[in-house]
């Protein structure tokens, strides 16, 4: 007969690789521990991409081959029961029908009356449980399989009870858990140097899930930048429920004084920060009711008031993502793009996939079954592109606003005059007056501010811009900026083939034909002159320079001179 199994389900693929872990300790003779997150496991006929085989009313029969040979069923389900739609209630079932011990809990610290009424053991249990789960971590882990096998297998192992870990904290891969963040800045940073914290979550730092953070890590560091790596459970709370906003923020990426301890932020944790607080109109808006964005995380980014990049850590492979003609599938593209943008992120690339690693092995004899753990792993491209990025936001908030660059583009479809700055509804040109003033207000370099958006767009004419019909041979040579075709050939050549192939079939031979005109390099060799004899090939950038903000419009978008 069989041996009866520790049943462990679990939406949250961090718990399988803490329960990986966990195992490799356990004592010999041990049962045998399944550990399963339904989304993950295999099925010999899969269906067409995008569809479940776990709907209202078809019970998984993976699954269910499972339950029906465990000696105790433990769930943990991130969204409730909806977690599992078509199986859930069929569990529940059999394990009532068979006396089949089964606990389930949330994914969060709220219960859930759907899972707190599926229980059949005594509450007790069940928060004992919930307690070694929402702890989390490797030795909780095995604390929880030792209790699980001496409460419902009689064994006489013995178990401590659940340990609390810190809700938030630094990791470093070269510092000891659980430094105090002044002594970590004080042994870690250097000053002069630009300062990006990383956020990430703590079931990655519970679960070794730290690969694409390591990664991270390094790459800042190679490029001269102090680092300030902080996990937390949530970016919206403290679990605890104390009344304390995340202190992720109020202690570890500021200071006592609420000051920032770094200049940018990249951050790796989905969703937003921000709740819809019905009722309550912008801070800067006379009050007109309905339903805006607010909460304490939001006051707090505006009071933070650095930059944020969103780097993304995908949930698919990067096989997937490579073969795909979308790049990103909709839950990533949800969690890690659509809803952060809300918070004011700038949001980056993927920077890991996940991929599946080989179980530990277990001294017991048993294992993960159908567990399959996968973990992040880094793509490297990924990693240094978005620490480029990071470090040039650190840098950029470092400088005065007068040594700050600002483009500002203006919308120009189709690439006609009458068409600068056009959108319906809204006097663009303007806007962009009113946004130079501001920046001017603001300290920058501004000079030679237009008093009208039809003035503005006058000077953009007069100096050049898209229209072919009305663009003379001496606006192009004129025009506000140029790239020579040397340049461009050294951009060129850093193109995917398909993509360099494409751009000469529809644009002609690099640089294109058009907007293309030829001028007379700097005599330093190092800019561009305004000389009318013929010279360098190069194309022309439509705009107008006002110090140090470039006012420009949006290039072409079609194929050859056809905007359409």
């Amino acid at each position: 007969m069989q041996q009866k199994s520790i049943l462990f389900i679990t939406t949250a693929d961090t718990d399988i690789l803490t329960a990986d872990r966990a195992l490799a300790a356990l004592p010999a003779g041990f049962p045998r521990v399944d550990a399963v997150n339904p989304s993950n496991l295999p099925h010999p006929n899969p269906l067409p991409e995008g569809e479940r085989t776990d709907v209202e009313g078809q019970p998984d029969a993976e699954i269910m081959a499972l339950v029906s040979n465990a000696g105790v069923v433990a769930l943990r389900l991130l969204g409730g029961k909806r977690a599992m739609p078509g199986t859930f209630d069929a569990l529940v079932r059999h394990c009532r029908s068979e006396g089949i011990p089964l606990i389930a809990c949330p994914g969060h610290q709220e219960w859930d009356e759907d899972l707190v009424t599926a229980c059949t053991v005594p509450a007790v249990e069940v928060e004992t449980v919930f307690s070694y789960l929402m702890q989390g971590g490797v030795q909780n882990f095995q604390n929880l399989f030792l209790f699980l096998s001496d409460t419902y297998f009689g064994t006489g192992h013995g178990h401590e009870a659940p340990a609390p870990l810190p809700w938030e904290g630094i990791y470093h891969p070269d510092v000891a858990d659980g430094i105090d963040v002044d002594a970590f800045i004080a042994e870690k940073f250097q000053p002069e140097r630009p300062s990006i914290g990383i956020l990430f979550y703590r079931a990655h730092w519970m679960s070794g899930n730290l690969l694409p953070i390591d990664a991270l890590v390094r790459s800042l560091e190679a490029k001269g930048s102090n680092v300030l790596p902080v996990y937390a459970f949530s970016l919206k709370h403290s679990p605890e429920g104390d009344g304390v906003a995340n202190r992720a923020f109020t202690e570890y990426l500021a200071g006592p004084d609420g000051q920032p301890r770094v200049q940018c932020i990249v951050n790796t944790m989905g969703m937003s920060m921000g709740e819809i607080v019905e009722g309550r109109p912008p801070l800067t808006s006379p009050p007109q009711g309905g339903n805006t964005r607010g909460g304490w995380s939001v006051d707090y980014l505006d009071n933070l008031n650095v930059p944020m990049v969103q780097a993304i850590v995908s949930t698919g492979t990067e096989d997937d993502w490579l073969e795909s003609d979308l790049g990103l599938g909709p839950i990533d593209t949800a969690m890690s793009v659509a809803l952060p943008e809300f918070d004011g992120r700038l949001i980056s690339v993927p920077i890991s996939f996940k991929e599946e690693v080989p179980t530990v092995p277990s001294p017991s004899g048993g294992g993960l079954g159908w567990g399959r753990p996968l973990r992040y792993v880094p793509r490297d491209d990924r990693v240094e592109l978005v620490a480029r990025l990071a470090i040039k936001q650190a840098r950029l908030g470092m400088k005065p606003n007068s040594e700050k660059k600002i483009a500002v583009i203006l919308s120009n479809y189709p690439t006609k005059d009458a068409r600068i700055g056009n959108a319906v509804g809204l006097d663009t040109p303007n806007s962009a007056v009113l946004v130079l003033n501001a920046l001017k207000d603001a300290g920058y370099k501004v000079t030679g501010i237009p008093e009208t958006g039809d003035e503005l767009v006058h000077r953009i004419i007069e100096r050049c811009s898209n229209d072919r019909d009305s663009l003379t041979e001496e606006q192009l040579r004129l025009a506000a900026g140029h790239v020579t075709a040397r340049q461009y050939a050294d951009w060129f050549a850093t193109f995917p083939d398909d993509v360099a192939e494409e751009l000469s079939r529809d644009w002609g031979e690099p640089p294109g034909q058009v907007y293309r005109t030829e001028i007379v390099p700097a005599p330093s060799g190092g800019g561009l002159g305004r000389g009318r004899n013929p010279g360098v090939p190069a194309l022309a950038i439509a705009g107008i320079d006002l110090g140090n903000v470039f006012v420009g419009l949006q290039p072409p978008r079609g194929f050859g001179e056809n905007p359409i």
